[in-house]
């Protein structure tokens, strides 16, 4: 119980802090929703270009949808590597590290205060494509509650996505650039076409079974009115993101207790 509560107060540090920051820094947020909408404006301009009246055979909405996804996995993982690489280099994390509480509920009550403001930007970008752009079947507003239910179990995945990430922070410090790399490259993975995916194969299973996949093919069921997501679906994916972050967790711990052992705690 007073772990419980212990934690409680955590979050609840991390929620004001991310509010003071949200209200001190406004044009940062502001400014990466506004450039990361301006990228793929320019792919889809970009296509339309090259392909002429061929560019009709886009699937603008699984693309917008994967797109506005990938920002959402680089928001959250950003908030826990990103800030411990700023706090190795102020000294802030080595105080971190021999306080009371561990890193990693500190990192976890970090990704909890950062949710709301992470699940509002996604609405953002969405919204702004959909209104934008043309011929675009996306319905936002009929299924908010279930879209915020998904983007929480989605969320519980990229926990142990973070977890990994972050502990690789601890030990390489300056990663920020590979992350992105990375979290990039989850665009190939939105945007595969599952039909086309051979059973059996490594990319249909990471398809399958991938907290970030199951994700974007719950909502793209959701927000295309479709077949919506059953009870079946939502128990799946809670389950595969459930195991994601606890798997994540333990390689974290890994991680962590090999940034002790060599010294890679304290200020850089």
């Amino acid at each position: 119980m007073r772990k419980l509560i212990d934690f409680m107060l955590i979050l609840k540090a991390e929620t004001v802090r991310d509010f003071i920051f949200m209200k001190r820094y406004p044009a940062e947020t502001i400014s990466f929703l506004f450039f990361m909408y301006l990228i793929l404006l320019a792919i889809l301009f970009g296509f339309h270009q090259l392909a002429g009246n061929a560019s009709g055979i886009l699937n603008k909405d699984k693309m917008i949808l994967g797109y506005s996804l990938m920002q959402f996995v680089m928001a959250t993982q950003m908030g826990w590597s990103g800030q411990i690489q700023n706090e190795s280099q102020t000294g802030t994390l080595e105080q971190l590290s021999i306080s009371g509480h561990t890193l990693g509920e500190v990192l976890l009550a970090r990704g909890l205060s950062q949710m709301p403001r992470q699940m509002l930007s996604f609405y953002v970008l969405l919204g702004a494509y959909t209104f934008s752009i043309e011929n675009i079947s996306l319905s936002l507003s009929p299924h908010i509650p279930q879209t915020i239910l998904l983007l929480l179990i989605m969320g519980i995945g990229i926990f142990g996505l973070s977890y990994i990430f972050a502990g690789i922070t601890l030990i390489f410090k300056r990663v920020g650039f590979f992350f992105q790399i990375i979290n990039f490259a989850f665009l190939g993975l939105f945007w595969q076409d599952r039909s086309k995916l051979t059973d059996g194969g490594a990319v249909a299973f990471i398809y399958d079974h991938f907290p970030l996949t199951l994700g974007m093919s719950n909502l793209q069921k959701l927000l295309t009115g479709t077949t919506g997501p059953v009870f079946t679906d939502y128990l799946s994916f809670t389950v595969h993101s459930i195991i994601f972050c606890i798997a994540g967790y333990m390689i974290f711990l890994w991680m962590e207790g090999r940034a002790r052992d060599g010294g890679l705690l304290s200020q850089y």
